[in-house]
């Protein structure tokens, strides 16, 4: 089974929503998978650095990518700071960046 179930921009922006709707600790169960494979916060921002990874080896290096990349940043060190409004907004402004960018 695959890391993350993602494998262009179309599908990674749909992670980004569900990491934005369930960071930092309402992640469900992962079928199939082993217990120390289950989503936590690390593996979700994971995925996150390496969805941005991708958009950037299918659409080239657009400012917006770079402009997330910071802001998964932020959000990441204000979860682990227990700001969950400030680490939410973060990635609401990664989902608003990455809107524009297209992917289909």
């Amino acid at each position: 089974m695959a890391k993350f179930h993602f494998n262009d921009l179309h599908s990674f922006k749909d992670f980004v929503g569900f990491v934005k709707l369930c960071s930092p600790d309402q992640y469900p169960p992962r079928d199939g998978v082993a217990p120390e494979e289950q989503w936590t916060l690390e593996l979700a921002f994971e995925g996150l650095r390496y969805g941005l990874a991708l958009a950037v080896k299918e659409k080239g290096d657009r400012p917006a990518f770079e402009q997330c990349r910071g802001l998964v940043e932020e959000a990441y060190g204000y979860y682990r700071e227990g700001k969950k409004r400030e680490g939410f907004f973060k990635l609401e402004e990664v989902c608003k960046l990455l809107r524009k960018v297209p992917s289909r």
